[in-house]
């Protein structure tokens, strides 16, 4: 993690966050609160400095407050928090380094954002409001070079180096020095004035006796050595590197130089070494997980790109050692792999959610003993190969399969793709189940395996894994076939009646709450994409009937206005919920229904807290996007997000008596974005459901009636599990000839608990 080009911090600010963080260490101590409990240190040092901006007095005392927290939110991405406060700060205070300080913060607020144009601005502000500050200047001229459209920047990086030895201040110089070798190591014919910069930043860090800046350029040179395929003189290095970040417990600094020895260590033939380093750099990443700020671009989360690669080189090192080991001692690796895993699925949930602490209160033993017949599949996805772990009460296993990442996410999202839009999909089944199932066929019918539990890794959250097929018919006619997020977000089973308490709750007309969509969701509503348009069984981008976009051409603007809202209510129309919600209402001895205009956020909420709930049924549009900003239902006047969810379920009788289901079954996920099934598994951590029941793809309403009137009949019955119910009512689809296609039966996943 390369030094960043901003200014250094002023003394002010530097003084107020410690003065915050004092004060916190002795409120914490003091006084521990659950919330404390799941917060990291900076996001609770964020609410000391906001406790300290809020009673500061007006003038500069609070504008210092405003840059202190605004740099704070700028390093969480809480940009828009960061935007307001930084300009509070620029109008508020009066010493011109200072308000240079919180222009050249504003400044990478814009670069981030990707505001070239503004970001440049704020530097030019900071330049002239420190004019003669040779620090600003250089800060400036440094941060201009990392402008997409910034020319020659190896020859200013040049000319840059040779501003630094005016500077009075050692640790001003290496911070200098580091950020002009950072960048000049990615520029081609780069690498000398890297060197060269790394070298002088590390021994003015030496100087300045600054432990972090030292760490950060013997990194930096290690990086250098490493590329160069020096691994024993990159390995000195990242070692003194480590030793430095120690001293200050910088563990941002270590994630990255851990990394590093474990890479070269393996690379050296010293795999034990390399294990150990691997596990000290996944401790500090646990460590600080939650200070680390992603991002999300092109449908990718940061993380995937930054982090995810560190507890995937461990969980292949356990695995490989593991392959030499027998007995006990194998288990125990490939346990240790499974936990690795694990790790990654939990961070996944708290990035899409936004939310650690939801994570922490769901989290429980995934040692728990397991049910008869049932088994817990684990695929890892590595770069080079698959690897298939199956636990059953008789222990763990392992196979590997010869397949990498890329083609294996090739292959997954073309036959999810046939299977959404009802086209000739089998030949990639095949293909498929002898990837993913076939390795393993022989343990699960030796062991009798009545139940498979998949826990799945990437872009295998969008495949139903129940619709694989070996030639001879789908995994789902020899088992049931449930979802889980991971094992310990997993509610652990608990006995139960079967007198189910539902509320169902379904919109057929769509009312007020069209008014509350956004822009680009109108538009693909009403112009959806061909492909959408072309789906089997008459769906689309969302359930319900083929919408028509309006001719607005010669129409008045009041005229528009009033042909869009019908045609986007014509869109929105859910035809086959009303006789969804009427066919469980005769099979479910108790409940209550809210249909269309009943179906108010208030009428939800009132409903809900009314008494104790054992299933939620909800037969109205959803999204699940690629975050918890993007993850919406419809009620009939209002959108219900899922921190909306949260809220209304926040009453202590929910943690005493939880919904045993919640089941959307309008909603959908995103075509092909593997974050986006995490919509359905946060929308049962938000609401403190054990389970959820929801679809993959859009659905026909004739499948969706007979699929839940069945399954809800067998599961007020008794006789069933939540997935036994599932299955045998999917079973009943395929024993169809005209709903046999995994198009009309396979999107129904029910994930979390399944007995």
């Amino acid at each position: 993690m390369a030094s960043t080009s901003r200014f250094a911090i002023a003394a002010s600010r530097a003084a107020l966050l410690a003065l915050a963080l004092a004060g916190l260490a002795a409120a914490v101590s003091a006084q521990p609160s659950p919330a404390a409990a799941c917060a990291s240190p900076l996001r609770l040092a964020v609410q000391a400095l906001q406790a300290t901006h809020d009673s500061a007095a007006p003038g500069e005392a609070r504008a210092r407050a405003a840059a202190a927290l605004g740099a704070a939110y700028l390093r969480l991405n809480r940009f828009d928090d960061a935007e307001r406060l930084l300009r509070q700060a620029l109008e508020g205070l009066g010493r011109p380094r200072e308000k240079a300080a919180a222009a050249l913060d504003l400044g990478n607020l814009h670069l981030a954002r990707r505001q070239y144009g503004d970001a440049g601005d704020a530097w030019g502000q900071a330049a002239a409001l420190a004019a003669g500050d040779g620090d600003v200047a250089l800060a400036v001229e440094l941060n201009r070079l990392r402008l997409p459209e910034a020319v020659q920047r190896l020859q200013r990086l040049q000319a840059a180096s040779g501003r630094i030895e005016a500077l009075p201040d050692a640790a001003q110089r290496a911070r200098h020095a580091l950020n002009i070798a950072a960048q000049a190591k990615a520029e081609r014919d780069g690498t000398a004035l890297a060197y060269r910069m790394y070298e002088a930043g590390r021994t003015l860090a030496l100087q300045a006796r600054h432990e972090r800046l030292a760490a950060e350029a013997y990194d930096g040179l290690a990086d250098l050595y490493e590329a160069q395929q020096r691994p024993a003189e990159a390995l000195r290095l990242a070692e003194q590197g480590v030793e430095h970040a120690q001293r200050v417990d910088a563990r941002e600094l270590l994630i990255t130089l851990e990394w590093r020895v474990g890479r070269l260590t393996q690379q050296l033939g010293r795999p034990d070494f390399a294990l150990a380093a691997y596990r000290r750099a996944v401790q500090h990443i646990e460590a600080v997980r939650s200070d680390i700020p992603v991002q999300y671009q092109d449908g990718r989360s940061s993380f995937r790109e930054t982090l995810e690669p560190i507890y995937l080189g461990l969980t292949d090192l356990l695995l490989r050692q593991s392959a030499a080991a027998e007995g006990a001692p194998r288990s125990a690796l490939l346990r240790q792999a499974r936990d690795t895993v694990e790790l990654i699925k939990q961070t996944e949930l708290e990035d899409f959610l936004r939310d650690r602490c939801t994570i922490d209160s769901a989290r429980n033993d995934a040692a728990a003993a397991l049910p008869a017949a049932t088994a817990i599949y684990y695929p890892v996805i590595l770069p080079d190969r698959l690897e298939l772990l199956l636990e059953t009460a008789q222990g763990i296993e392992r196979r590997s399969v010869d397949v990498g990442g890329d083609a294996l996410r090739k292959q997954v999202l073309e036959l999810v793709s046939a299977m959404r839009a009802g086209t000739p999909f089998q030949a990639r089944a095949e293909a498929m189940y002898r990837w993913l199932i076939a390795p393993i066929d022989e343990l699960l019918v030796r062991q009798g395996i009545q139940t498979l539990v998949s826990v799945p890794d990437g872009v295998l959250r969008l495949l139903p894994l129940a619709a694989l097929h070996d030639g001879h018919g789908f995994l789902i006619e020899r088992l049931a076939v449930a979802t889980v997020p991971g094992l310990t977000m997993t509610a652990s089973a608990q006995p139960h009646g079967r007198e189910l308490q539902t509320l169902l709750a379904g919109m057929s007309e769509p009312g007020p709450v069209v008014n509350k969509l956004s822009p680009d969701l109108v538009t693909s509503l009403l112009d959806p994409p061909r492909e959408s348009r072309q789906a089997r069984g008459g769906t689309r981008a969302m359930r319900g009937a083929a919408p028509r976009a309006p001719e607005l051409a010669g129409r008045t603007d009041t005229d528009r206005s009033a042909l869009r809202a019908n045609a986007l209510r014509e869109a929105l129309a859910l035809p086959g919920v009303k006789q969804e919600i009427e066919n469980i209402a005769r099979v479910v001895p108790q409940r209550t229904a809210l249909l269309d205009s009943s179906f108010t956020l208030a009428a939800l909420k009132q409903q809900l807290l009314s008494r104790p709930w054992q299933v939620v049924h909800i037969a109205s549009h959803g999204v699940f996007g690629d975050s918890a900003d993007d993850t919406f239902i419809m009620t009939y006047d209002e959108l219900l997000t899922l921190d909306g969810l949260q809220a209304l379920l926040r009453d202590e009788r929910f943690r005493k008596s939880p919904i045993e289901l919640i089941t959307l079954s309008a909603c959908q996920t995103a075509e092909g974005d593997d974050r986006a099934p995490l919509g359905m598994s946060g929308t049962a951590l938000k609401a403190r459901a054990r389970s959820a029941l929801g679809t993959l793809w859009p659905v026909s309403d004739d499948a969706a009636n007979q699929l839940m009137s069945h399954f809800y009949r067998l599961l007020a019955e008794g006789r069933h599990s939540k997935i036994g119910a599932l299955r045998e009512a999917q079973l009943q689809l395929i024993g169809k000839p005209q709903s046999r296609h995994p198009f009309f039966w396979a999107p129904f996943i029910l994930i979390g608990e399944w007995q």
